[in-house]
């Protein structure tokens, strides 16, 4: 893996290993995670408290995988969720050494999916078939009937063949993966889910003075002409989420400050919010006044990486934006 960064990250809770760990705790148990340099390649994600080794892969990135993933193991082909966290998702399989064949396959016959989270072992002895199987068919039953969540599988996958020993074996494999899927903004949990995309706004009630007290009007100062007039405010109906959607930006992507003075950054998520230090804002302003402590408009502040290197962020917005105004002129 010389092409890739590794590092640690948990998901906030402190764990303390014992000799037989049980489900709950396991999904909180931190990951080694290998992130790609550049955007060529998958984000892999191993378990330290399971078997399991899995793969955060963009559609356009499903032909790059590596060998190490023509495996026996399970997949989910994940929709982009919507503003109230509604996802769809294609839950599979793949036989000894076609998993990756398998991710390539449905580039053909599936145009629903942008992201697949891909499961093998982290071990050299690899699933076998009918622990592929189970993990299908439980993944399917994880996802099903969740009111958020649309399935395009057309019926349930199941494989009856594992013995009741190796399922509760297998069952260790599930919270992280649960983990993964929420760390990517596909929640299983409806609630959870909706709370997170939705957007909170305060509203400020207009104040008024008491009549006793309100001020006499003043007349206005005449103008003599040489007074600087205010800069109107650039307003854009271009979102983060637009940018997506475009194919612009990559759910995921880097966010870089585009200034020495305040060194730091961020990452975009797949809804089009921006997560900084832990901390989800529907805004790129309100990420960059967390970094600098002062206001900022976070569409010159922050730069991300594309395939003719790194731009400012509002730049992309105005190419989409003259890429619509083209659009619309078209008879």
């Amino acid at each position: 893996m010389d092409s890739l960064l590794c590092g640690k990250i948990s998901s906030g809770l402190t764990i303390q290993e014992t000799p037989a760990m049980d489900l709950p705790n396991a999904a909180y148990a931190p990951f080694t995670i290998w992130m790609p340099q550049g955007m060529g390649g998958p984000i892999e994600v191993r378990s330290d408290y399971s078997v399991i080794h899995m793969a955060v892969v963009e559609r356009a990135h499903a032909t790059k995988l590596p060998r190490t993933w023509s495996v026996t193991g399970a997949y989910i082909l994940l929709d982009r969720p919507d503003a109230l966290g509604r996802w769809g998702a294609y839950v599979g399989m793949a036989a000894p050494g076609t998993l990756s064949n398998r991710l390539r396959e449905h580039l053909r016959a599936r145009d629903h999916w942008y992201r697949a989270v891909l499961i093998r072992r982290n071990t050299d002895e690899p699933f076998h078939t009918s622990q592929a199987g189970w993990l299908e068919g439980h993944l399917y039953d994880l996802l099903a009937g969740k009111p958020h969540i649309r399935l395009h599988n057309g019926k349930r996958p199941q494989d009856l063949t594992l013995s009741a020993k190796d399922q509760a074996g297998m069952q260790t494999c599930v919270p992280p993966i649960i983990t993964l899927l929420h760390a990517v903004s596909h929640h299983i949990d409806p609630d959870l889910a909706i709370l997170s995309h939705s957007p909170h706004v305060d509203q400020i009630q207009p104040h008024h003075d008491p009549p006793s007290e309100r001020p006499l009007a003043q007349a206005a100062p005449k103008r003599t002409g040489n007074e600087r007039q205010p800069a109107k405010r650039y307003r854009s109906s271009i979102t983060v989420l637009d940018l997506i959607q475009a194919g612009l930006v990559a759910p995921g992507a880097k966010l870089v400050a585009n200034s020495s003075k305040h060194p730091g950054s961020a990452i975009i998520a797949a809804d089009g919010w921006i997560l900084y230090e832990g901390q989800r804002s529907r805004s790129l302003s309100t990420s960059a006044n967390d970094l600098t402590g002062t206001s900022q408009n976070g569409w010159d502040f922050w730069k991300v990486e594309t395939l003719n290197g790194w731009v400012k962020i509002g730049h992309l917005r105005h190419q989409l934006e003259q890429q619509r105004a083209s659009d619309s002129q078209r008879p």
